[in-house]
């Protein structure tokens, strides 16, 4: 209220700074009750990602020896390579002796017990993906406030993009981060990273990939540790947890933009995710270099994983 306002309702200059002081006090609270109202939308489960949910539930499953595990897949008609459908299943930890099988066998475990969860993470990627460029379609985000809006926010916040969602380049950004890592890749790494699940990380801490972590309560000391270096060796609850750090890490590690780059390119192209091309994408995974994507190329091609089918998980649980 201004003061020509007080003079017209009568106020003296007193009374004009106690009408004041409330209208402020009246104005705080007000805001405070907007503020607090958005925190409490985005706790609602019908807000944001929860609206968009993706459900798609395995079976897990558990075995004390590598040599049991077989059996397991071997009892679920699980072939490798498979030949159709992948059973939506979750080896939560290899077994401590899988060194024990011989190279045939020890592949055809390792590749059935992680394809699985690499294709679950790929089927959330492109549930999260398809609903993103839908939202996105007409060239404009939706409505500030609205349930696809706040989801829209929230899958900029995972994916770590930054920037107007009615920037063009921003929500290319986004669509570009949101995408599938080809199996074959996943799995040739993982191969060569974990020893076909017999390194100490694999066995002690569910660590795939070899990610580091500067945090000590989140990590193994490494035997091997240069001196002056403070990393340590990532602890994962499961395997599931490995899988899909890593994929996050591809789609939103700043060493990864051009693995990003030729991806969206082979979407443009209508091209097929390939392994093969994409693993130059990788030259700064690991200090070697193209020497490690050499040797990564290498494994997908010695395996066969560059002629695996496009596969998805089956449609119920074994």
């Amino acid at each position: 209220m201004s003061e020509t306002q007080a003079t017209e309702y009568g106020l003296g200059p007193t009374d004009h700074r106690v009408v004041l002081a409330v209208a402020a006090v009246i104005a705080v609270t007000a805001a405070l009750a907007v503020g607090w109202q958005q925190v409490r939308d985005l706790d609602t489960p019908s807000r944001g990602i929860d609206a968009f949910s993706f459900d798609l539930p395995m079976d897990t499953v558990e075995a004390d020896s590598a040599a049991g595990l077989a059996d397991e897949l071997d009892a679920m008609e699980f072939p490798w390579p498979p030949e159709s459908s992948v059973p939506r299943i979750q080896v939560e930890h290899f077994p401590g002796d899988m060194a024990d099988l011989d190279a045939d066998a020890r592949k055809a475990v390792f590749f059935r017990a992680l394809l699985p969860l690499v294709l679950h993470e790929n089927a959330m990627l492109r549930h999260h993906r398809d609903n993103a460029r839908a939202l996105l379609q007409g060239g404009a985000p939706p409505e500030p406030g609205t349930d696809e809006r706040v989801y829209l926010g929230q899958l900029k916040e995972r994916y770590r993009v930054e920037g107007d969602l009615n920037d063009a380049a921003v929500r290319q950004q986004l669509l570009r981060r949101i995408d599938a890592v080809p199996a074959s890749l996943a799995l040739a790494q993982a191969a060569n990273e974990s020893g076909w699940g017999t390194s100490r990380f694999t066995r002690e801490a569910n660590n795939l990939f070899g990610e580091w972590t500067w945090n000590e309560d989140q990590g193994l000391l490494p035997q091997q540790r240069a001196e002056g270096a403070t990393h340590f060796v990532r602890i994962f609850p499961d395997l599931h947890a490995s899988v899909r750090s890593y994929i996050h890490n591809i789609n939103v590690g700043h060493a990864y933009g051009e693995l990003r780059q030729q991806r969206a390119t082979l979407r443009e192209q209508g091209e097929p995710l390939d392994g093969m091309t994409l693993a130059s994408g990788l030259i700064r995974y690991s200090e070697r270099g193209q020497a490690y994507v050499d040797e990564v190329r290498a494994m997908i091609r010695q395996n066969g994983l560059h002629r695996l089918p496009d596969l998805e998980l089956a449609n119920g649980t074994p």
